[in-house]
């Protein structure tokens, strides 16, 4: 059986990879590391690590933040400073139990770029504040659409978005990422409805995500539970950004 922080990391790295190709920025992988080849958008990393014995080397020049998969190393000496810490959680492959969604909650499966743009705006909403706005693309391009591996899904209530999901599917499991919620619709069951929407058609493979700890009971009641730790290290030069996002977020990822 694979690893199961392995899975998570390269979930991550798919993830990550699909978003940036939309973006217009390559990315290369190997055996150790995933790389993005020039500074993505501050919500996305530059470097992941794949392996738990990865040298720092094949992160180091990474153009931006670094998920240290499995918390060995430590990049103080090349330009990094020490984030955060964010667990990792795994759910074996298994049918979800039955449970309602909200009945005036409408879950909808992402097709057009219109409602991509309407998910990345509701994403903004949910990690910042709930009036946030972003120019349209900027940090989920429609084009993503073209790799089938990336599902995305939107909530809404009376027409109006309130909330959105994302899975991304590799060979050995599903990653779900950017769950969320604007603030104002809270607390009445659509992160959980939304979340199990992602999961649903891939309830064949093991699911993996890193919660914020606000989710993570939530998460534990969907069958979830922490297998790792992941380290978040922030390029020192790019101090600046990071701290927009510590303030303006309440997790790292879409998240991861």
């Amino acid at each position: 059986m694979k690893d199961r922080v392995a899975l998570c990391a390269d979930a991550v790295a798919g993830w990550h990879a699909a978003w940036l190709t939309a973006l217009g920025i390559r990315s290369i992988q190997n055996g150790n590391a995933w790389r993005a080849s020039e500074a993505p958008y501050f919500i996305y990393f530059a470097g992941i690590t794949l392996r738990p014995d990865t040298p720092a080397a094949a992160v180091a020049s990474s153009p931006g933040a670094v998920c240290d998969s499995w918390s060995t190393l430590d990049l103080s000496s090349f330009d990094f400073r020490l984030w955060k810490t964010e667990p990792w959680f795994h759910r074996p492959a298994g049918i979800l139990s039955a449970e309602e969604a909200p009945g005036e909650l409408e879950i909808v499966r992402v097709t057009t770029a219109d409602e991509v743009a309407e998910l990345e705006a509701v994403s903004v909403r949910g990690f910042a504040q709930e009036d946030a706005t972003i120019e349209p693309g900027i940090m989920h391009p429609p084009t993503v659409l073209e790799d089938p591996r990336m599902v995305l899904w939107l909530g809404r209530v009376s027409g109006a978005p309130v909330g959105a999901a994302m899975s991304f599917r590799t060979d050995e499991a599903v990653g779900i990422f950017g769950v969320t919620t604007v603030a104002s619709a809270r607390r009445r069951g659509y992160g959980p409805a939304l979340t199990r929407a992602a999961i649903l058609p891939e309830t064949n493979l093991p699911a993996v995500l890193a919660p914020s700890p606000e989710a993570e009971r939530l998460y534990e009641r969907l069958g979830f539970r922490r297998v790792g730790e992941l380290r978040i290290w922030s390029r020192k030069s790019r101090a600046r950004d990071a701290a927009i996002t510590a303030r303006r977020l309440h997790e790292h990822l879409p998240a991861v």
